[in-house]
Parts: C-alpha cells; structure tokens; sequence
C-alpha cells in the first residue's frame, strides 16, 4: 500500500494514495460568505466547484501555514446514500509518499509499520502517524453545512 504523509497542527498522518484524486499547490480561493473558519473557500476544479477545508483550522483553529509545503489534497467524500462528493484539504508538509507492509487498516487508529517508523526515525521525529479516514475525520456536519445534505 502507498501513503502519503502530511501533518497538521494536530500531529502527522498517513492517507492512503488510492483515496487521493490529486495533490495541487495552494491556490488562491473563492472565499464563502458566512462560512465557518475552516472552510477556506472553493475552486474550480474542471468545471466542479469544490468546497476545500483547511485541516489545521479544523483540528487546532489555526489556519495552515502558507508555505511551498503546504498543499491542497483532493479526496472524494463518502456520502451515507453511497455517493461521494470531491473536496479539498489543505494540509502542511505534504512532501512524503512511503509504502507500507500493511493491507488494511488498524482498528485503533494509529498506524505502526516498520516503513512507517524508519521513514519517520529518519527526519529526526518521534511522533505517532495515524490513518486519515476522510469519513471520519471530517465531521459529518461540515459536510452538511457545505453540501446542503
């Protein structure tokens, strides 16, 4: 399995690669009036107005930091009638892809893989990386307020 790395303010996390439609720099955005701080705004995504949210605003209420690292992740989000709806994560460092051992997973949240740890012993840091499940993560009441479900 291939995961991308990227950290918010709230610690670093994996992603697996086949949930991401692409990685793009950090755009200019269309701001939304009256949007809660952790929506950033919508681009134009091939003709598809995509709602993008800022992880760090959401887990700390502190926005990403502007830096070259700092990029949009398109992901789609799972709906409970069994669609999906693309939208956008700004997330800071999102620098790293690592394969990983694993084929699933862990139930606990926290990701342990020996790529994992030897990527991560490598650059000096000794924090946890924990699966990113876009379902869960984003709560269902962002979605809500962004899609009018």
């Amino acid at each position: 399995m291939l995961l991308l790395l990227f950290e918010t303010g709230n610690g670093r996390f994996a992603l697996d690669s086949s949930e991401v439609v692409e990685i793009i720099p950090l755009l200019k955005l269309k701001k939304i009036p009256s949007s809660p701080g952790y929506i950033s705004g919508i681009i134009n995504y091939h003709s598809e107005a995509v709602p993008i949210l800022d992880l760090c605003a959401l887990t700390e209420g502190i926005p990403c930091k502007k830096v070259y690292s700092t990029r949009i992740i398109l992901v789609y989000y799972p709906l409970t009638d069994g669609g999906k709806k693309l939208i956008g994560l700004i997330a800071e460092k999102v620098t790293d892809v690592v394969r990983s051992q694993l084929r699933e997973k862990q139930s606990s949240g926290v990701f342990i893989d020996e790529a994992l740890n030897a990527n991560i012993s490598q650059s000096g840091s000794e924090e946890m990386v924990q699966w990113f499940d876009v379902a869960q993560m984003i709560p269902r009441e962002a979605m809500q307020n962004i899609f009018h479900l």
